[in-house]
Formats: C-alpha cells, structure tokens, sequence
C-alpha cells in the first residue's frame, strides 16, 4: 500500500523505519516543524524528520495540520492510507476524510483505558505490571475510534517511563505493518471501543514531578520510574535541585532505619527513607551536571547517612 507517515519523536521514527523496510511504499511524512534545541540557539528537525530525509521521503512540516495547504498536500501525496504515531497535532475531520483509507493510530495502551497524551508514564504511575498497544482509526474524538488491533505488553518491573516507551516502540512497530499489511489485503476487522473502563492519561505537569517521600517505597518508585527520563522527579538536597531518574530492588542493609526523606550512603548503594522500607536510587541528575550513578554522586558530595532532602511541598 501507498502510506503517509505521520509522527514526531523517536518511538515515531522507529515505526517509520519498519513502514519503509516492509512491502509498503511510504509515500510521505506528515511531522512537526523544526524546533529549538536544548541550547535554544538553532532549529532542530524531529526524529521522524531526520529518517525521513536519510530514506528520501517527502516530507511537510506545517505549523497548522488543520490548514487547507496540509490537506491538498496530503491528497497529492497519492497515498491510500496513514499511520500515525505520537504526531503531537489534533487532526480534524478535514484531514481524516483526506485519504481513502483513512487515518490509522498507534496507540501505548489497551484502549480504551489510558487515553490521551501520556499512557505509558500514566501506567507506571498506576503501578502497573501490564499494560499494551492499541491500533486504532482516528476519529474526532481523544483516541475514541474503532480498534484494528490490540496486544498486551508486560512492563519490566524497575522499568522507567523511557525505557517502556523504546520497547513498546518496537513492538508497536511490528504491530503497526501487520495492520497495514491486513489493510492491503482487506482483511482488517474494526471494533468499536466499548466505554465501560475507559480512563484517561493526562499529559505530565512539571508541578507533579517532586518526589514525596511519605508515600510507601512502591508508590515513589512507581512516581520515580514514571518521570524519568522526562520531566524527571525531583527533590532538593543542599540547596540544589536533584532529579532521581533511576530505582533499584537492593535492600538496605540490616539495621540502617531511615525516616521519610533521609538518605541512607553506604560504598556502593544510596538508600531514601520512605513511609515504609528504604528505596534504593540507582541513577541522578545533580543540577548542571550530566546523569550519573547515585552512588557516584553520594561520593561526590560527600552525602552522609541520616542526611534529609529538604522539606518542601510534594506534588
């Protein structure tokens, strides 16, 4: 079949570069426009942007996708169908009529639970141990539209947000070329998304990301795991701000008591004192500086056992 791509970020490009290896012909990529880098000093392309232009793909970068432009673009891009994956634009009954095959959405969860902007970071939060993909048709409403697909994916249980999202990636890819391969045979089944269950997943908010430590071990490491790598939950030690993007199941030693909020050091591990057990911290971000082993970091600053993150106000 003749397919436009549309997406933005890496999980999109890796379903892009499946699209172009199957027997499908990719006939062009529908991404956000160029943005600013970390440095703010230049334009960045996207991902999907990138690979496009490595494999030759047509692309177009609109500013607007609800623009009578996107749409003539669309439809001259001779394509029969789309595949979309975390596009980042709301895409209008205009353009869904657009094409003759429709517009046909990957989706990080078993819908209709976790709809919306951020299913799989929602998931971890939830302490779940499985979540899944949902290939679906795009209609008006928030990822309302009929399934073509669905399959169950088991979360890794120290998993970050990133993580997932990379495994779940490939196979969403996988998943996605063998819904566009039904649909070139005509042998694809659409099923209405039932309501009863149906929950939503809201994007993550920067006010949310500070870590509580008064919550039990499971649910800050759940809050943890979720964050990272983006926007990374946070606390403040010394006066600096410390995003803690990593967990680990080590236990700490017998003896080492914690209170909520006290750190626990020894030679190879840093322990946080939770309203339960203490939770280990694998991995940190210390303000300024690149990520690094909090063991590392805890030698580094010379962190004591008994030390506290400083009080203020947990999302």
């Amino acid at each position: 079949m003749r397919i436009l791509f549309a997406g933005t970020p890496d999980v999109a490009a890796t379903c892009l570069s499946a699209l172009a290896d199957s027997s499908h012909e990719v006939v062009g990529v529908l991404t956000q426009p160029d943005a600013r880098g970390k440095r703010g000093k230049s334009l960045v392309p996207s991902p999907v942007a990138v690979l496009a232009q490595e494999l030759g793909i047509p692309s177009f970068k609109p500013a607007d996708a609800r623009s009578a432009e996107t749409r003539e673009w669309i439809r001259e891009s001779g394509a029969e169908v789309a595949a979309v994956v975390a596009y980042g634009q709301i895409l209008e009954r205009p353009v869904l009529e657009s094409l003759p095959g429709g517009f046909f959405n990957l989706h990080f969860s078993l819908l209709p639970a976790l709809r919306g902007a951020a299913p799989v970071q929602r998931a971890l939060e939830q302490g779940l141990q499985e979540t899944g993909l949902s290939v679906f048709k795009l209609d008006e409403g928030l990822d309302t539209g009929a399934l073509a697909r669905q399959e169950p994916h088991s979360i890794a249980p120290l998993a970050t947000a990133g993580e997932l999202l990379e495994d779940m990636a490939e196979h969403g890819a996988r998943v996605l070329v063998e819904v566009m391969d039904e649909l070139g045979r005509g042998t694809v089944t659409l099923t209405a998304q039932e309501e009863e269950g149906a929950s939503y997943a809201r994007k993550l908010r920067a006010d949310e990301a500070r870590i509580n430590p008064a919550r039990p071990a499971r649910e800050v490491a759940a809050h943890i795991r979720a964050f990272a790598p983006n926007p990374g939950a946070f606390t403040s030690v010394r006066g600096s701000r410390l995003k803690v993007l990593g967990v680990g199941n080590t236990e700490a030693p017998e003896g080492m008591s914690l209170a909520p909020g006290e750190f626990g050091v020894t030679k190879k591990h840093v322990f946080l004192g939770t309203a339960t057990e203490p939770l280990e911290l694998t991995l940190v971000g210390p303000a300024g500086k690149k990520h690094m082993a909090a063991a590392d970091w805890a030698r580094g600053v010379r962190l004591e056992t008994g030390e506290r993150m400083e009080e203020e106000s947990a999302a």
